[in-house]
């Protein structure tokens, strides 16, 4: 059998469903590639254990808006950390966040896959170069002017997101969207183009609420 490719998305502490989807798709060390759109922590039940599976997987990912904010938050002096941040950090030691902090901060923004372009959230429209596009955007667009990103870019492959879990599963020509919501209590999606197979693993329970804009 030939190597096989997975693009698996947006995870937020569903280790459970993580090694689900792997396990599900066969996947074989040394020889096949995974694949992931970041946005590994917080939310969901156990992203200590989901980000341990990443590392011993060899698991490409990318750096999510939630991984973007726990740096900067740590970059910043305690003094002017918010309650809801004093409480999250309160959750585990200190030097078990700066641990976090320092394999994050190894993600990069995008990966030129040989089968797609890899991002969190979307690409900036009217920019022809990644390296010219606005890291903010990169990690947290979803609307461009009121209507979706991707709607606005033509791209000469295949891009494949996440972070948009209100939108759910997105294939359409050029764009492959794996934000399933697994931790709002929907799927974690993945996509091996080689197959051309989505897999689908619904999470066992709800773990964080959605909440309403």
């Amino acid at each position: 059998m030939s190597s096989r490719t997975l693009y698996i998305g947006d995870v937020h502490g569903c280790a459970d469903e993580l090694e689900r989807i792997v396990d599900a798709f066969g996947f074989v060390r040394g020889k096949d590639t995974l694949y992931q759109t970041g946005d590994i922590i917080n939310k969901g039940p156990d992203m200590l254990r989901a980000l341990k599976f990443v590392k011993d997987n060899g698991i490409l990912t990318v750096r999510g808006n939630h991984e973007e904010h726990l740096i900067n938050t740590i970059d910043q002096p305690e003094s002017e950390w918010s309650d809801k941040q004093r409480a999250r950090f309160a959750k585990l030691p200190m030097e078990t966040w700066h641990a976090i902090v320092e394999e994050v901060r190894t993600w990069p923004l995008w990966r030129d896959t040989p089968h797609a372009l890899l991002v969190h959230a979307g690409l900036e429209p009217g920019k022809v170069r990644l390296e010219d596009m606005d890291r903010d955007v990169l990690l947290s667009v979803r609307n461009w002017n009121d209507r979706p990103w991707f709607e606005q870019i033509k791209w000469s492959k295949t891009v494949v997101f996440g972070h948009w879990a209100k939108m759910g599963f997105v294939n359409r020509p050029g764009f492959i969207g794996l934000d399933g919501g697994c931790v709002y209590g929907k799927d974690l999606i993945g996509w091996c183009p080689e197959e051309d197979k989505f897999y689908e693993i619904p999470a066992a329970r709800v773990y964080a609420p959605i909440i309403k804009k």
